[in-house]
């Protein structure tokens, strides 16, 4: 499926290097797309459930907020993104799993780039990040009118 961004782009083509996102939910660049359960969030490493039951009230609660303050795009910062994906990196440092041949890492796919791709971090932690990123206004996400 081609799913494209602002501007045409290709989320195909900005995941070449890997997949970055904001809290596996958004990704800079294509506002108002949601990955549930997406690359960077806790999903496959946790209770899968609990995951998607915890990613579907966040998003609803995002959307409330957004819907109250007349809000329509909703999109990762840059900036947030790659924090993010740094924070999946460094809890992935601390696993096994980045040595082990998996489709957790992408050695599925010849070619493909290498990394652990959902946050290690524990669901605990990643509810724990997402309660205060919210608290904070959402903040990571660009909240507008119009784009």
């Amino acid at each position: 499926m081609a799913i494209r961004g602002r501007d045409g782009r290709l989320l195909a083509d900005e995941w070449t290097h890997g997949p970055r996102t904001l809290l596996g939910l958004a990704v800079h660049g294509f506002p108002n797309f949601f990955t549930m359960t997406g690359p960077g969030s806790t999903t496959v490493l946790s209770n899968v459930l609990r995951a998607i039951e915890h990613h579907a009230e966040w998003l609803v609660d995002l959307l409330d907020h957004a819907r109250a303050r007349d809000l329509v795009t909703i999109e990762a910062t840059a900036a947030a993104q790659q924090d993010w994906t740094e924070q999946v990196r460094a809890a992935a440092a601390r696993t096994l799993y980045r040595f082990a041949d998996s489709y957790y890492v992408g050695a599925n796919i010849p070619g493909k780039a290498r990394g652990l791709i959902p946050y290690s971090g524990g669901l605990d932690r990643y509810r724990a990040i997402c309660a205060d990123i919210a608290s904070d206004k959402y903040r990571g996400f660009d909240l507008a009118r119009v784009r």
